[in-house]
């Protein structure tokens, strides 16, 4: 039931950086260490503690109180824990609690003091218990069974709801551990995920839930069980005011969505209907990349009124994301666009991939099902403008280049943006928002949707060269020792060479000269140092990240605004173009069938998220395993992989892994009809 004490504080920005908040000293991090010890430990002891005196019935106790005096002693134990509580969350709580750690730790170890004083009051109030000894209700049997799986069920049912509330602040973890790291903490905004989309007090319901199953019944037993669901009834109340001030419209909006403590389905009238205020658009589009401009022109050819804003003031990019895979060219030849884009660009069928020791296979897709048997190379600049000029055919589609878009309002019939730019700013408004601003947009930030997010333990350098290889319309995958080299062919005699590097700092100050270097290492292949203009070197260090919704309201995110995954094996952009393929069909629907609304969402939600978890995982899985670095691993490595990855059994489920033909819900058409919503009975009619 814990809290984040200092949440409602915590920029909604990109995390702190050391620039803000100085490096502990060895002394901090020692102490802050030892705090974490000794919170864990009394959170363990109050976890069994609890169990095992509530399954007894709180029939023992150190208490030597009986009769009325030990009632009276019982009910201060009990308030005592849930003033506390309540009490330590508060402005003064939260100062007091600071003083309680020396060498200024108190306010980052918040979580760990707060973790720490209600274990100690928990024990308090079990080890210090009056035992009545009237004992009403002792079941046995098939009784006893079924009383102890629900009391089993509503314990695991609580890890579950702290674990989506964010385990390293339940338990304390994340104070300590952010001291012991050097490192800011970072508290997340409110949870919307797991338990959290069918109640907004899952934690509080699952202990009350505790009280209720616990087996044996006495006077002691009732008296816990209706006070503290007293207040875990009550208590919450003062939690959301706290959340209604810090997030503002965000958290309200979740209110209205969610119910506060049983999963009963609400039905809420509309703030406005959409006859009652001025919708000029249908859908406003936040992002003119390569998935907004697709999202964009599936709309558009469905006759919704779509405006585009974005904040570079051209239209230019460099050509980062090249593979376009057979689920993405279906979702162009809906447009009438695969054609084209298939001519200006490259279609790999093989991949021949060689480790330290040689071959060890060929993932080959020209025995895909359907027409493309191929990943496309396509440079990511060609693809968007194959998109502009395709969405300049539409007069009801508009882009607006070198404006800054923020969210102002939604209400029951659309959603008001402020448009900034250099003449000034103006508000719009429209049916629905998409944000496909990036990973480093600012929408998720102000919807203050929760994300989870890592780096991966390896840095690459990439760069685009004259083609002199000999290797043709082929990719070449090379998996050594020393580490990755992965080779894409390009339009225009050019080929993509990523590098693995040792290190970030290594590939940030990596040379023309040096990657020349490196690849002739690595596969004997010579690059011709180009004369004239050099070719553009660009460092990165893959990271990974997931939203835990993908809507708000009217509000939706899609691609890279929703999820990052590894770009090494393709995986980001094409994941993005399945969320506008779903957006494309599920908006209109939405819009011409209000009552199917929340449906559609929720099924975006759900659909997409799978997705893109899927395909994060198998571009971490693919990374990991082409980058391990050392002999041994490189042996074991090409053992793995001649023996079983390439072999003969292998051969097509490994060509569907690579070509995304196996994501689920990779394009619309492949998810299963029972999870795609059906028109409401109001519309059939």
């Amino acid at each position: 039931m814990a809290d984040t004490p200092y949440s409602g504080t915590t920029p909604v920005g990109p995390p702190p950086r050391w620039s803000d908040a100085p490096p502990y000293t060895n002394l901090q991090r020692w102490t802050a260490l030892a705090y974490g010890t000794l919170c864990h430990s009394f959170f363990i002891a109050a976890v069994v503690v609890m169990f095992v005196a509530l399954h007894g019935g709180l029939t023992e106790g150190w208490s030597a109180l009986s009769g009325w005096t030990g009632v009276a002693g019982n009910v201060l134990l009990l308030t005592q824990f849930a003033a506390g509580h309540s009490l330590l969350l508060g402005d003064r709580g939260r100062k007091w609690m600071a003083r309680l750690a020396p060498f200024s730790l108190g306010r980052a170890l918040s979580t760990t003091l707060f973790a720490t004083i209600s274990s100690l009051q928990l024990l308090l109030v079990f080890l210090w218990w009056s035992p009545s000894h009237v004992v009403w209700s002792a079941p046995a049997g098939w009784l006893l069974h079924v009383l102890d799986t629900l009391y089993a069920a509503s314990w695991l049912l609580l890890a579950k709801s702290m674990y989506d509330a964010g385990m390293d602040v339940q338990i304390g973890l994340l104070g300590w551990r952010s001291v012991w790291r050097n490192e800011p903490a970072v508290y997340k905004p409110f949870a919307r995920a797991g338990t959290f989309r069918y109640v907004r007090q899952p934690i509080y319901l699952s202990f009350a839930l505790i009280l209720w199953t616990a087996p044996v019944w006495t006077l002691d037993h009732l008296l816990a069980a209706l006070l503290w669901t007293g207040y875990c009834i009550a208590a919450p109340v003062l939690k959301e005011k706290r959340y209604a001030r810090y997030y503002g419209d965000a958290f309200v909006r979740y209110q209205q969505r969610v119910p506060y403590w049983l999963p009963l389905r609400r039905w809420r009238k509309e703030m406005a209907t959409a006859t009652e205020m001025d919708t000029p658009h249908d859908v406003i589009i936040i992002g003119a990349g390569p998935v907004g401009l697709l999202l964009a022109n599936l709309l558009a050819d469905r006759g919704r009124q779509v405006l585009v804003i974005e904040q570079n003031p051209d239209s230019q990019c460099p050509s980062q994301a090249i593979g376009i895979t057979p689920p993405s060219l279906e979702i162009f030849s809906r447009l009438g666009l695969a054609d084209a884009l298939i001519a200006s660009g490259v279609p790999i069928s093989r991949v021949e991939v060689n480790g330290h020791y040689g071959p060890v296979g060929v993932c080959d897709f020209t025995h895909l099902s359907g027409p493309s048997k191929f990943v496309l190379s396509v440079p990511q600049s060609r693809t968007m403008a194959l998109l502009r000029g395709n969405l300049a055919r539409y007069p009801q589609a508009r882009i607006t280049h070198g404006a800054e878009a923020k969210l102002l309002a939604q209400d029951g019939s659309g959603v008001e943006v402020e448009v900034r730019n250099t003449n000034g700013r103006e508000s719009v408004r429209a049916k629905h928002v998409v944000a496909c601003d990036g990973s480093r947009g600012s929408t998720r930030n102000q919807l203050r949707i929760r994300t989870h997010e890592g780096k991966y333990p390896c840095h690459f350098v990439m760069a685009d060269f004259m083609d002199s290889s000999g290797l043709g319309d082929e990719a070449r995958l090379f998996f050594t020792a020393d580490g990755a080299v992965e080779s894409f062919p390009l339009p225009a005699g050019m080929r993509r060479w990523v590098i693995q590097m040792p290190d970030r700092q290594s590939s940030t100050a990596a040379d023309l000269e040096t990657l020349v270097q490196t690849v002739l290492h690595r596969t004997g292949i010579p690059l011709e140092m180009p004369h004239g203009v050099m070719p553009a070197t660009l460092p990165f260090s893959p990271r990974w990240m997931r939203c835990e919704t993908y809507v708000d309201g009217r509000i939706f995110l899609c691609g890279d605004s929703a999820h990052v995954m590894s770009p090494i094996g393709g995986q980001g952009m094409n994941t993005g173009f399945a969320d506008a393929e779903f957006l494309s069909v599920a908006l209109p629907a939405m819009q011409d069938d209000p009552a199917m609304a929340s449906a559609w969402s929720s099924a975006y939600d759900r659909i997409r998220s799978r997705a893109a978890r899927i395909a994060t995982r198998r571009a971490a899985w693919g990374m990991r395993l082409g980058t391990l670095q050392g002999n041994v691993n490189a042996l074991l490595r090409d053992t793995f992989m001649k023996a079983a990855l390439f072999s003969p059994l292998l051969a097509r489920p490994l060509a569907l892994w690579f070509s995304m033909s196996s994501i689920p819900g990779a394009t619309l058409s492949r998810v299963p009809s029972r999870r795609i919503p059906r028109r409401s009975r109001a519309r059939r009619s």
